[in-house]
């Protein structure tokens, strides 16, 4: 789940009495990982405590994410420290931190250090997750609660259905069109009311003078799932009461590759 997580850097347990005794502990134990070999703990411990400074990293919800980084990196040192009964982190909320994780990492690489900000938040959504860390009996039981890929299988049977999306700006054949779409579906269908580009064009100083207001605003989009053995007898069927200008009607499909649940009419 997490990028950069080192195994050797969990562990369940600690010692500290205090925020800062933890900052310390946790310098300690980044530098098992080989990443840091040329990092001493002081200094990791310096640039923790400087970092708390501008703003506790205690985001809440039992959680923190003490992190600092340094141009001399160029990877990044992922662990993370358990403590069942929680210790104070200046939380934002006021709640006891029981995960810290910890961060330390190049400060070139901003995005991969976003990206393992994020995959850490999605565990505070996930109270499930959470309580299993909590409950974790040694690191190795951790470890392979955060690496274990838990998604769910998602049974995809694909070129079942198809999206029709109609873009209509003749109000003579919206109807027709609905009624069409409608006939095809148990409630898999939607209209949207919409408006033409030149409705906002006509605002913009650069194409005021070629398109005004006054003109026609009819624009609907009607948006249907239906099973794709009868698109070709739908398209058909559109065509049939389209104009013969070809205009005012503009008709999408695309296969879908997820499809679930239903909308009422």
């Amino acid at each position: 789940m997490i990028d950069s997580l080192r195994p050797e850097c969990i562990r369940i347990g600690s010692s500290a009495a205090g925020k800062n005794e933890l900052l310390k502990e946790i310098s300690q134990l980044a530098c098992t990982s080989a990443v840091l070999n040329n990092i001493e703990a002081s200094e990791i411990e310096e640039a923790l405590v400087k970092r708390e400074e501008l703003s506790s990293t205690g985001l809440g919800s039992g959680v923190a994410i003490p992190h600092c980084s340094f141009d001399s990196l160029e990877d990044f040192t992922v662990g993370l420290i358990i403590l069942k009964d929680g210790i104070d982190f200046d939380s934002l909320d006021g709640e006891d931190a029981k995960l810290i994780f910890f961060i330390v990492g190049s400060s070139q690489n901003r995005n991969k250090h976003i990206k393992i900000l994020s995959s850490i938040s999605k565990i505070m959504k996930d109270k499930d997750l959470y309580n299993k860390l909590i409950g974790a009996s040694d690191a190795a039981e951790a470890a392979g609660l955060l690496k274990r890929e838990e998604v769910e299988t998602i049974q995809v049977k694909p070129f079942e259905k198809c999206q029709f999306t109609l873009h209509i700006q003749d109000e003579e054949i919206f109807s027709d069109v609905l009624e069409i779409m409608s006939g095809e579906v148990e409630g898999d269908v939607s209209v949207l009311d919409s408006s033409t580009a030149g409705s906002y064009l006509h605002k913009l100083p650069l194409f005021s003078t070629f398109w005004n207001d006054s003109a026609s605003s009819f624009s609907k989009v009607i948006i249907a799932v239906i099973d794709k053995r009868l698109m070709n007898d739908t398209i058909r069927r559109i065509n049939l009461i389209r104009p013969a200008r070809q205009g005012g009607i503009l008709i999408s499909v695309s296969d879908l590759l997820y499809f679930d649940g239903s909308i009422d009419f």
